[in-house]
């Protein structure tokens, strides 16, 4: 689409129409900007899950039903991760391996202190932030990043620690 503005910040011959050409131009803008895809892990070699995150990923009313699964592995696709064919519910025990099975959409220029912050509403982590690693790709070499550094493509799959102990530290 396009849309022009003027330099004086006026309304341009193409927007005065109505307002609804304005909110169109303005989606459209927004549209271009792609959200960013983090994948929170618990070890950089393995990449496991967070142990927080299961609840979402068993439990969380926005996963797909019975119907759909079934609709699902008809069609050829796989089921998901914790899917328990037996009972057809989810299971906090998984099928096969579950590496980089959590992903976070997150807005674009978001920070790792956002995802932490993220991970900490979700309840998926606790304590302060300590420090964190991410690496580009499954097998890539770790690197600390800083709080402040945007998440790309570059350190998407990023491993937050924290001063909260796990329960056999206590």
């Amino acid at each position: 689409r396009t849309c022009l503005v003027r330099p004086g910040g006026g309304p341009s011959p193409v927007a005065s129409g109505t307002e609804g050409r304005v909110l169109d131009c303005l989606q459209s803008a927004m549209s271009l900007r792609r959200p960013v895809f983090v994948f929170p892990v618990s070890d950089m070699r393995t990449y496991e899950p967070l142990p927080g995150m299961s609840d979402f990923a068993t439990n969380d009313g926005s996963l797909p039903g019975r119907g759909f699964v079934d609709t699902l592995v008809r069609s050829g696709g796989s089921p998901p991760t914790q899917w328990s064919e037996e009972t057809g519910t989810y299971t906090s025990r998984a099928r096969g391996r579950t590496c980089l099975r959590d992903c976070m959409m997150m807005k674009p220029g978001s920070t790792v202190e956002d995802v932490y912050f993220a991970l900490k509403r979700l309840r998926a982590i606790d304590g302060e932030y300590v420090r964190a690693e991410a690496a580009s790709a499954l097998g890539g070499t770790p690197n600390l990043v800083t709080k402040k550094e945007a998440i790309s493509y570059k350190n998407r799959i990023i491993h937050i620690m924290t001063t909260k102990r796990s329960a056999w530290q206590k």
